[in-house]
């Protein structure tokens, strides 16, 4: 038997992971690449409008089509039964959920992990999005900060940029991608800004605060302050597991 709680059955893979970041990413390329054509033949091209929301709309479908047919038929293929709901031990090899109780020899823990939010001065008072929200958003921000330059901050930080959004990421280590050689980390970054985002490496954040829409970041790189704004503040500082 499978009990599931919190994300929809497949977890976070095909649900707010790499399937629905792919997606997106995909789109964003079939849009960015033909405004940035390598001959001067294609350059008078004019490209079409994005739109946002069938974008999000089309990810939803795919996912959908995906959860069914690759969880839900294959749980039903093996003829394991998939209850939803949270589970707790009642004794050693027992649990319980929804007043129900399952008995068993073995029990497999994959309850996967959360965005871990550091505890910045005013994280508790500004509306910010992890990687999940970012995923369905109900429209294209104008502006977003990236907090973290790992893996997923750049890939949503590249997602936003080719939909057309000015982004700008902070990352607290002095490169990008802080565990990647320091040679890739720095053609990386090579590639990112000239896609046109902004990236700060060596930020210490101060405090985050809000004025109207816009989401404020107060930080400091060595001596020099800075401020910097955003109707979106996307949080990419890592997960923490949920068990």
């Amino acid at each position: 038997v499978i009990i599931n709680g919190g994300l929809p059955l497949g977890g976070t893979c095909v649900n707010v992971g790499c399937v629905p970041s792919k997606i997106l990413l995909q789109m964003g390329t079939d849009f960015y690449a033909p405004q940035h054509p390598r001959f001067e033949a294609l350059k008078a091209w004019k490209p079409a409008a994005f739109d946002f929301k069938a974008a999000i709309k089309e990810k939803d479908e795919i996912i959908g089509g995906l959860r069914d047919s690759n969880y839900k038929k294959v749980a039903e293929g093996l003829s394991v039964p998939v209850i939803e709901g949270r589970a707790r031990f009642t004794s050693p090899n027992q649990v319980e959920v929804d007043g129900q109780t399952f008995e068993a020899d073995r029990f497999i823990i994959a309850t996967g992990s959360r965005a871990r939010i550091l505890p910045f001065k005013g994280v508790d008072k500004v509306h910010y999005i992890t990687n999940r929200e970012a995923l369905s958003l109900s429209r294209l921000p104008k502006t977003m900060i990236v907090i973290g330059a790992g893996p997923l901050g750049l890939e949503f930080a590249q997602m936003y940029a080719r939909f057309g959004t000015k982004v700008t990421i902070l990352e607290k280590q002095s490169q990008i991608m802080p565990l990647a050689e320091p040679e890739i980390a720095e053609e990386l970054r090579r590639c990112l800004e000239e896609e046109g985002i902004e990236i700060h490496t060596g930020v210490n954040v101060e405090e985050l605060t809000e004025e109207g829409s816009l989401k404020v970041v107060k930080a400091s790189m060595g001596t020099l302050q800075t401020t910097v704004k955003g109707e979106e503040l996307l949080l990419a500082t890592g997960v923490t597991p949920n068990t």
